[in-house]
């Protein structure tokens, strides 16, 4: 939050607020006044404020999905086949296998260097990295040690 024609934002916790409230606004409004007070010893409660950005976290556990329970591995700790290679520097120019994240099943491991690309992201795996693909088709990086040993 931040005064109408401040260019830096402060953050405001709401924790324990009833938002649902009749006088949630105002309340918001309080604490950001008193925060404000609080970090530069001023607040100015006739002017405009403005929310910038809301944050929230949520805590909690979801059923499993059907398409979960049904995604067993194909193979356990399995080496895949990459999908093609590529060039990327990484302390030189170098041979890489890339990996089609969405093409890869349960329990299929692939050894860094290596990428595994995805349509939201790109993994980078560096030497001596693994990584396995979760039964709910996230990756579970392993990073080793200096001693080689994967942690």
């Amino acid at each position: 939050m931040r005064y109408g024609e401040q260019i830096f934002e402060i953050n405001v916790s709401l924790d324990g607020l009833d938002l649902a409230a009749p006088g949630a606004i105002p309340q918001i409004m309080e604490r950001f006044h008193r925060r404000h007070e609080e970090l530069y010893t001023y607040s100015i409660p006739d002017q405009e404020v403005v929310m910038v950005n809301a944050r929230l976290t949520v805590v909690g556990e979801l059923p499993e999905t059907a398409a979960e329970r049904a995604s067993s591995p194909r193979r356990k700790h399995a080496q895949v086949r990459p999908r093609r290679h590529g060039r990327v520097y990484l302390d030189r120019w170098q041979q890489v296998p890339i990996f089609d994240l969405t093409n890869l099943a349960p329990g299929e491991t692939m050894e860094g260097p290596a990428i595994v690309e995805a349509p939201t992201t790109t993994v980078l795996l560096r030497r001596n990295e693994r990584a396995s693909v979760t039964r709910l088709g996230w990756l579970d990086i392993q990073v080793a040690s200096g001693d080689g040993e994967h942690g």
